[in-house]
């Protein structure tokens, strides 16, 4: 009878021991899938975000820095020092950096002291862009 009894102890055991660890494994999958999930939405919002102030930039009459294939320098110069007032027009509600590069993928300054016009938390190659 003894024998019998230890057997469905160790049975019980190992039991609780698999209970415990499928817990577990979903308990880690739950986390994943809500942190995973929390992550593609971000960026998705910012990936909008992107596009509609690069749509407004350029076709937005009263926000167009761009005559054709040429840069406006006059529009662009009137926001470089003013990137609130240009992020309440374009009604951004996250910081922004606008920068250019040349067709290799070099970043091209502005002026001598800009990369770009935008946010100064955002680093445009190691540099504050605005």
């Amino acid at each position: 009878m003894a024998k019998k009894r230890n057997k469905m102890r160790s049975q019980a055991f190992s039991m609780d021991i698999m209970l415990a660890v499928i817990i577990f494994i979903g308990t880690v999958f739950f986390f994943y899938a809500i942190l995973s999930n929390t992550q593609g939405s971000k960026a998705d919002e910012l990936q909008s975000e992107a596009s509609k102030v690069l749509a407004d930039l350029l076709s937005n009459p009263g926000l167009k820095i761009t005559d054709g294939n040429m840069i406006n320098a006059t529009k662009l110069e009137e926001f470089l020092g003013n990137y609130s007032g240009l992020k309440g027009k374009l009604k951004a509600k996250n910081d922004f950096c606008i920068y250019f590069e040349d067709e290799d993928g070099n970043v091209m300054f502005i002026n001598s002291t800009h990369t770009g016009i935008g946010s100064a938390t955002i680093n445009v190659s190691n540099i504050p862009c605005g």
